[in-house]
């Protein structure tokens, strides 16, 4: 068995590595690279906004509203007066606060920038995540960033964030970055994860996994074939690693977007409708003829709401630990997500029996 060298893995799925390789085949971005003290900054659990984010925010948006922001600092917010309405502090102290609270010039307004040429709407994620964990920080709980603070309000509160933002080794020492990809509205049955094993595309599950729409099924050989010709004809002699995982987006017949790049393997991606030890089974019997038709599966049928794992980041911390803790003996695990969500999963089902029994 061959020895994976994860931190060249990592590297070559970063946004940053292959995001000109595949320019013309995903959705426009600007890449920002993150400077010193903005790392140490973001590397920091307090969440205090720079100066650069001003007391009230108006925002215009494509969507025809506004978003309004407001800084802690303000005194009229509580951030300096008394009861009586009279400043609370000596000026002194006053001066002392204004210094503690961050700046960032020269990074705010590339950010600014960026979000400019992009239209004013962007997605947020560093080299790897898009903060998901974040997302209720947001007005709307969208991922859709309107202005600087929406980015820092995200960066801040994102514990994928600041996985991405820790000190790597030699091997993967590329710089840090923020990422911002102009805004699209994707339906979420019409994303898809595809995982490579070999140089050779074996399997596609739908991205919000488990989910029911019903033209996957009506649709599925077309977008098995739309896959597959992107896969062959932009991916498999371009991507430099043997074996990942890659989604898309294919908003219509004879149209695919490339989303992302990550790693192949439990702890690195979810594997959504299959299992890692499957795959790898399935792999190592699989011929070439095979490689135009890989495994597609999707629910056929609609089966009721069924939890989607993205959502599992807006359930209470102690909600999590009681479904958590009620399987800790189970081997058979991904991780903490998957295990929160297939006992729901079962909690639904059972609940689902009991209506049908009452019935």
């Amino acid at each position: 068995m061959l020895i994976r060298n994860i931190e060249l893995e990592k590297q070559a799925c970063m946004h940053v590595n292959w995001y000109e390789l595949f320019r013309k085949d995903t959705i426009k971005s600007c890449i920002i690279p993150v400077p010193d003290d903005v790392l140490a900054y973001l590397r920091q659990d307090m969440l205090i906004l720079p100066r650069e984010c001003s007391n009230f925010t108006d925002v215009s948006t494509g969507e025809g509203f506004q978003t309004t922001h407001y800084d802690a600092f303000d005194e009229q917010f509580g951030g300096g007066s008394g009861d009586g309405g009279e400043p609370a502090e000596e000026e002194e102290e006053d001066d002392t606060e204004d210094e503690q609270q961050p700046t960032f010039p020269a990074f705010s307004q590339a950010l600014k920038d960026a979000l400019e040429s992009l239209g004013g709407n962007a997605f947020l994620k560093t080299d790897w995540h898009c903060p998901k964990d974040a997302q209720w920080i947001t007005l709307g709980q969208s991922l859709c960033v309107r202005d600087i603070t929406d980015i820092y309000q995200l960066l801040k509160a994102s514990s994928f964030s600041k996985e991405d933002f820790r000190e790597r080794s030699t091997a993967n020492d590329s710089g840090y970055h923020v990422v911002l990809k102009k805004w699209r509205d994707i339906h979420p049955g019409s994303e898809f994860r595809c995982f490579v094993r070999n140089r050779s595309l074996i399997a596609i599950s739908p991205r919000h996994w488990p989910s029911y729409h019903e033209h996957i099924a009506r649709e599925r050989t077309e977008i098995v074939s739309d896959i597959v010709s992107l896969f062959k004809e932009k991916i498999k002699d371009t991507f430099p690693l043997k074996d990942y995982v890659f989604d898309v987006y294919r908003p219509g017949k004879d149209k695919v977007i490339l989303m992302d790049f990550s790693l192949y393997g439990k702890g690195h991606s979810d594997s959504l409708a299959f299992d890692y030890d499957q795959l790898d089974d399935e792999a190592l019997v699989a011929t070439i003829e095979e490689e135009d038709e890989p495994e597609f599966r999707y629910l056929p049928n609609d089966c009721g709401i069924q939890p989607i794992k993205r959502n599992v980041y807006g359930f209470p911390q102690d909600f999590r630990n009681f479904f958590q803790g009620a399987t800790t003996s189970s081997d058979n695990v991904e991780g903490d997500s998957n295990n929160l969500v297939n006992r729901l999963i079962e909690q639904c089902n059972l609940q689902q029996l009991h209506d049908n029994d009452e019935s």
